[in-house]
């Protein structure tokens, strides 16, 4: 049986995104997320939320880069 991947998506405020990231990459090896960044959506300037986006893939250790 083959297995995709789940695309996972983070979202709040920068500190509450980079804290739940770390503590997935710990815990889920199969887990591959990107650095949080800032929104760009013209509606709302000035009170954007940071996102972090990534993938699952079960049952696959996920190499990461530095």
């Amino acid at each position: 049986m083959v297995e995709g991947k789940v695309r996972i998506r983070l979202q709040g405020s920068k500190k509450e995104v980079e804290r739940l990231r770390a503590h997935l990459l710990k815990k889920h090896p199969q887990l591959i997320m990107n650095k949080p960044r800032e929104g760009t959506n013209p509606n709302y300037a000035g009170r954007q939320k940071w996102a972090s986006y990534g993938d699952y893939q079960f049952g696959k250790i996920r190499r990461r880069r530095s």
